[in-house]
C-alpha cells in the first residue's frame, strides 16, 4: 500500500511538473506572439507612414510641375503642359484633398488683389501689374480645369457621393469641380484628340473614354447645378460657365455630336485598308477591339434618341 501511494505520490509530483513546464511553455508563446504581433504591427505602421509620405511627395511634386514656368505660359484654350502634373496630382490625392485645393484656389481668384502701393499717381494699378495678376489667376483656374479633367472616374465618383449626394461640406465646389471636368475635356478633345484623324485604336479607345466621362456627367440628375462663377479677375471678364444654358449644351462638350464625330471616325480613320494591322493575329484582335468600340459608341448614341 505505501508502495503504492509513493508510485502515485511520483506520478503526481512528474505529471504536476510537466503541466508547469507545458503553463509555462503556453505562456513563452503567448509572450512571443504579443512580441511577434506587436512588431508587425509596428512594421506595418512604418508601411503605411512611408506610403504616406511617398504619397504627400508625389502631390508636391506633381504640384511644382504644374506650375514649372514653361507649362504656365500658354494657357489658351487649355494648359496642356500642365497636363502630366495634373494627371498625377489627381491619382495621389484623396477627395477631400481635391474638393479643398479647389476651394482654396477659386478663393483666391476671387479675393486676392495687389497691393495698394502698386498703384500709380492716378490711383490706378499699371498694365503690367493688371497683367500680372490676371494671368496668375488664369494659372490658378487652369489648375482646376486641368485636375477636373484628368482626376481618375473612381474618384468623381466618389466626390459625387460624398460632397453632393452626401451634402457635403464643400458641395458648391464640387459642382464647380465637374463644369471645370466638362469644359476641359471637351476642350481637350475638340484640340487635341478631335482635330486629328482617329487613325488609331488607342486615340479611338482614348476618345471614347473622354467622351464618356462628359456624357455621363450631363445626364445626371442634378445637371442643372453643375456650373461655376469665376470672379475677381482685375481687366479679364469673370468666367461664367453652366453645362446646360436654357436646356441646351456647348458644341465642345455636346454628346450627340461628339459621339456622331466618333462615328464618322469608324467610317473614315479606321476603315478596312487604313489600320496597320501585322500579323493574321494581330489582325483579328484589332478588328474584334473596333467592333467592341463600335457598339459601344452606338449604345451611347441611341441612349440619347
Amino acid at each position: 500500500m505505501k508502495t503504492t501511494l509513493s508510485l502515485l505520490s511520483l506520478l503526481f509530483v512528474f505529471v504536476g511538473c510537466d503541466a508547469i513546464d507545458a503553463m509555462k511553455a503556453t505562456k513563452d508563446m503567448k509572450v512571443a506572439t504579443n512580441a511577434m504581433n506587436e512588431k508587425m504591427d509596428k512594421t506595418n505602421r512604418g508601411i503605411d507612414s512611408t506610403n504616406e509620405s511617398v504619397r504627400l511627395q508625389k502631390l508636391i511634386l506633381s504640384k511644382d510641375d504644374m506650375l514649372d514656368e514653361k507649362n504656365t505660359k500658354n494657357l489658351s484654350p487649355v494648359a496642356l503642359g500642365m497636363i502630366p502634373g495634373a494627371k498625377k496630382f489627381g491619382e495621389s490625392a484623396t477627395t477631400e484633398e481635391l474638393m479643398e485645393y479647389t476651394y482654396i484656389l477659386l478663393k483666391a481668384i476671387r479675393d486676392e488683389k495687389p497691393d495698394d502701393s502698386l498703384k500709380d499717381a492716378n490711383g490706378e494699378f499699371p498694365a503690367d501689374v493688371v497683367a500680372a495678376y490676371d494671368h496668375q489667376k488664369m494659372i490658378q483656374f487652369s489648375q482646376v480645369l486641368t485636375i477636373a479633367g484628368f482626376t481618375p472616374a473612381d474618384k468623381v465618383e466618389s466626390i459625387i457621393n460624398e460632397q453632393i449626394y452626401g451634402g457635403g461640406l464643400y458641395q458648391d465646389e464640387a459642382y464647380a469641380f465637374l463644369m471645370a471636368r466638362v469644359f476641359f475635356l471637351g476642350t481637350y478633345l475638340d484640340n487635341s484628340l478631335l482635330a486629328n484623324p482617329l487613325k488609331t485604336i488607342k486615340k479611338m479607345e482614348e476618345t471614347v473614354m473622354r467622351i464618356s466621362s462628359i456624357d455621363y456627367l450631363l445626364k445626371t440628375p442634378f445637371k442643372n447645378e453643375i456650373k461655376m462663377s469665376v470672379t475677381g479677375f482685375l481687366k479679364q471678364d469673370p468666367i461664367e460657365l453652366s453645362l446646360y444654358t436654357d436646356g441646351l449644351m456647348e458644341d465642345i462638350w455636346n454628346a450627340p455630336k461628339l459621339w456622331k464625330k466618333v462615328m464618322n471616325g469608324f467610317k473614315n480613320d479606321l476603315r478596312d485598308g487604313n489600320v496597320i494591322t501585322g500579323t493574321p493575329a494581330n489582325q483579328a484582335n484589332l478588328s474584334k477591339r473596333i467592333d467592341e468600340l463600335k457598339v459601344t459608341v452606338q449604345s451611347y448614341l441611341d441612349s440619347w434618341k
